[in-house]
């Protein structure tokens, strides 16, 4: 018995997008994502020297440090302080980033914001690891490490909105016309920041449910 193969058939967009060149659809996703991966790529980059620093010997874990990354304690923790310690250091973060928005100063700032977040992770996550070697590099990968992706996914995708309102609020300033009306952008900003705290929230349930499956089988004091 013969098979019969039905072809459906593409549309115009699938059969334009396969006829691009590779270039062209390089351009194209730089032009959708490009934002997202600069952001993502200043995050990094403040991680990495963050990391470096924390190599030279000379860093140490100052109060501010200690308030923005939730740090492994021998002491007694209920799920709702670890749970309001891990919400609070991105919800500060997400908050000064929506107020940074609201100003064409925005632009510059919440880049730097971003690169200071990564940079105070990495200078953890270094003198965790070189202080306590194995441990600290096993608490690290196995308590931080999923709350940490979750929680930064969150800041890079309300950051690149951010932008975006700071951007209109600058051509704004300058009596220029934006690709979106202010309050197009700050709907947007209201609703995709509504989409992030969900993702932060997530992400500090998975800290508290790592920090009591596994966190409480370490002990640091710094």
């Amino acid at each position: 018995m013969k098979s019969i193969v039905i072809a459906l058939p593409q549309t115009n967009s699938a059969l334009e997008h396969e006829k691009r060149p590779a270039a062209e659809r390089l351009v194209c996703f730089v032009r959708q994502y490009g934002i997202m991966l600069f952001l993502v790529a200043v995050l990094l980059s403040g991680f990495v020297c963050g990391a470096v620093r924390s190599s030279s010997g000379a860093a140490q874990l100052t109060g501010v440090d200690k308030f923005l990354i939730t740090l492994p304690s021998s002491g007694d923790k209920t799920p709702v302080m670890v749970f309001a310690d891990s919400f609070s250091v991105t919800f500060v973060f997400a908050a000064a980033l929506c107020f940074l928005a609201l100003t064409p100063a925005g632009l510059p700032a919440i880049p730097a914001l971003m690169f200071f977040r990564g940079f105070e992770f990495g200078l953890f996550s270094g003198v965790l690891c070189g202080a306590y070697g194995f441990s600290g590099l096993a608490y690290f990968i196995s308590v931080v490490l999923a709350g940490a992706f979750l929680s930064s996914l969150a800041l890079v995708y309300i950051s690149q909105y951010c932008l975006g309102c700071s951007a209109s609020m600058l051509l704004a300033v300058l009596g220029r016309a934006a690709g979106l009306p202010l309050r197009e952008r700050f709907r947007e900003l209201l609703i995709n920041g509504a989409y992030s705290i969900m993702i932060v929230v997530f992400s500090s349930l998975t800290d508290t449910l790592l920090y009591f499956l596994i966190g409480r089988l370490f002990a640091f004091s710094f």
